[in-house]
């Protein structure tokens, strides 16, 4: 498993607007945390690989998706290997 951490900068409200719409056309995620930041939004996105990550970040639908909600390129992007993650209680970890 891989999370990768998106930072947008831009109006917090105006992002979360749009992270929100995006969503509704998105299908669920596993495990995904949307966070209000002073000078925008950081989202922190799980993958089951790296592999899969790569092509979903870079994939020109999901950016085209993302502009049409008013999410611009992200000002950072990471990825890192999950070691554990703890959801209601129960540790899963990654394999």
């Amino acid at each position: 498993m891989h999370a990768s951490i998106w930072h947008f900068t831009g109006d917090p409200d105006e992002l979360l607007a749009g992270y929100d719409a995006m969503l509704a056309a998105l299908p669920p995620f596993e495990l995904q945390l949307c966070l209000r930041a002073p000078d925008g939004i950081v989202i922190v996105d799980t993958c089951p690989s790296r592999e899969v990550f790569e092509g979903f970040a870079a994939s020109e639908d999901f950016r085209a998706l993302r502009s049409a909600h008013g999410l611009p390129d992200p000002a950072r992007l990471e990825d890192f290997p999950v070691h554990v993650a703890h959801v209601d209680g129960r540790a899963v970890r990654a394999s």
